[in-house]
């Protein structure tokens, strides 16, 4: 089930909160390519007695750096002509209904470029998808987008604002 007019909606109240909470100029220097996944680089959340384990699939390309451990749970490189999945999220208990956003860490508005769903929706686990139509860079960038990630038991969750919300920062890297 595709939640796209939730997270239309998820994407607008996380963009006001988001740059409530970012006044500083985040990614305005890269972090270095870490290698791929490692278990630093995963989330745990705790919502209503359930834990939420949320880190990059397997063999997703992370970025280190002081900005990924403060302005972002993680960070990670997205391929524009690979989908993915980038993103793997699992409770070991029920089905998780997730909404994502990508905006830019520039100006919080949507971007366009980028689309996202997960599959299976729901479910546990649950992989995010992310696709950017947009020029390929030449070379890794630094973090220049964030990914706004909400997980709830529930299609409502995260338009009513009881869903966990995290940040992820995205980079932009050539195909390889």
């Amino acid at each position: 089930m595709r939640l796209s007019l939730l997270g239309v909606s998820a994407a607008l109240a996380v963009g006001v909160a988001l740059s409530a909470c970012n006044n500083s100029s985040p990614g305005s220097s890269a972090g270095s390519p870490a290698g791929t996944a490692s278990a630093g680089a995963q989330v745990t959340l705790m919502h209503n007695g359930h834990r939420f384990l949320i880190r990059p699939s397997a063999g997703v390309k992370v970025l280190s750096g002081p900005e990924c451990g403060s302005k972002w749970s993680f960070c990670f490189y997205v391929y524009p002509k690979d989908s993915g999945p980038y993103v793997t999220t699992s409770d070991d208990t029920a089905p998780l209904y997730n909404v994502a956003s990508i905006v830019k860490v520039k100006n919080n508005k949507v971007d366009k470029k980028f689309k996202t769903y997960f599959s299976p929706d729901p479910g546990d686990p649950t992989s995010q998808y992310i696709t950017y139509k947009g020029k390929a860079p030449k070379s890794p960038q630094a973090v220049k987008f964030t990914d706004v990630y909400c997980i709830g038991f529930s299609p409502s969750d995260c338009a009513n604002g009881s869903g966990s919300i995290l940040y992820l920062g995205i980079a932009l890297s050539p195909q390889t």
